[in-house]
């Protein structure tokens, strides 16, 4: 079947999965912990991860659409390699784990876990077998000028929400930075205070 959308389109199926993954996180967690939480890395209702991941589980199960089997196992290899690699560089960059599997059995350096992948797995399946094609139908119902107009004050939007996030991020960096510093200064002014003391 495949998708010829154009790159407004693919924009604008990016930016619904994201919506829909924060709205889903979102949910899950603030009944979890009986107050609202604001899922992800921007202010926005946006999980760019599942925006992501869905385009890349589209993109990738193409080829074997007509097997749901097969969409779960390429979904999932596809989507789990995402999660990693994106766990690994926000790590690397601010150092911050914005997810931790670490606790749970099967996972990969606290970046994916056998939990996460088997999640992978349905969503593949769910949004190539159901969710997908209602969406497409409406995909190609909307005029190409308003999908360009539309994708442009998204990704406008998104852009400026991700610059804010990333200087957050950052502002939270140097301070996580900060409090190391400072630990590692009052370890030593406690351990020269010890040997005074003997």
């Amino acid at each position: 079947m495949g998708y010829s959308y154009s790159a407004p389109q693919w924009l604008l199926v990016f930016f619904l999965y994201c919506v829909l993954g924060w709205c889903f996180e979102t949910t899950v967690v603030s009944v979890k912990q009986r107050h609202f939480v604001n899922r992800g890395f921007l202010r926005g209702p946006m999980l760019p991860i599942y925006g992501f991941g869905a385009v890349g589980i589209l993109l990738t199960c193409v080829p074997v659409e007509g097997n749901m089997a097969l969409v779960a196992l390429v979904g999932t290899i596809a989507a789990s390699l995402l999660e990693y690699v994106t766990g690994f560089l926000m790590e690397a960059i601010f150092h911050v784990r914005y997810w931790d599997y670490s606790e749970r059995p099967l996972n990969v350096n606290g970046y994916i876990c056998a939990l996460s992948a088997a999640t992978w797995a349905v969503f593949s399946v769910f949004i190539v077998g159901v969710v997908n094609p209602f969406v497409k139908t409406y995909i190609y119902m909307i005029p190409l000028t308003m999908a360009d107009a539309a994708a442009a004050i998204f990704t406008g939007f998104a852009v400026v929400d991700t610059g804010f996030a990333v200087r957050r991020a950052l502002d939270l960096r140097a301070l996580l930075e900060s409090m190391e510093r400072y630990a590692r200064e009052l370890q030593a002014l406690h351990g020269g205070l010890d040997s005074i003391n003997e």
